[in-house]
């Protein structure tokens, strides 16, 4: 055998090493890639959760409870104030649901997904008359956009009276007297 021969034997077997450890970066770098996409997911749907859990909790305190409560029973009644506090929670979910759309967008979730969040999640924001006015006077400048294609059709399908409705059936009742003891 040829020095020659030798040499090309040796880069041979280099180049089939090199080769193989390309292919097995590669692997490893798609594995990396899929961990760090699940990672994001998980981030961006605990972030959406906390989102949620902020705009709920602020609606505990008592002012914006009485301010929201009027917008379902007592709409026409609202202060000024009283409709931008209820209008400022009504556009954190509207944002909310953009930013599901987003991560759709970037391909961390699916279309399914926003459209059952979104399903699920509309009927407690904008099911009274002032949350369906609400979303009526907004739709302009979302008219054109995944929010409005998917959002719209779900509001509008909303009963006007489901949060009074859920108030109510949520509501326990005194249990019956039978007059016997």
């Amino acid at each position: 055998m040829t020095a020659n021969n030798k040499i090309d034997r040796v880069n041979g077997w280099l180049t089939l090493g090199a080769n193989l450890g390309v292919v097995l970066g590669l692997i490893i770098l798609i594995i990396e890639v899929q961990q760090n996409a699940a990672l994001t997911r998980a981030a961006l749907e605990a972030d959406k959760n906390n989102q949620l859990a902020n705009i709920e909790l602020s609606l505990a305190s008592p002012e914006t409870a009485a301010a929201w409560t009027k917008s379902v029973h007592a709409p026409e009644s609202m202060t000024d104030t009283e409709i931008r506090i209820v209008d400022s929670h009504l556009a954190a979910v509207t944002l909310q649901w953009d930013n599901l759309l987003q991560m759709e967008a970037d391909g961390l979730t699916t279309m399914a997904r926003v459209e059952s969040h979104i399903r699920n999640t509309a009927p407690f924001y904008f099911g009274s008359r002032f949350g369906k006015n609400w979303w009526k006077r907004q739709m302009p400048g979302w008219e054109g956009t995944p929010m409005f294609n998917i959002a719209d059709p779900i509001i509008l399908s909303v009963d006007s009276e489901f949060i009074v409705t859920y108030l109510d059936e949520t509501r326990l009742r005194a249990p019956e007297t039978t007059g016997k003891e």
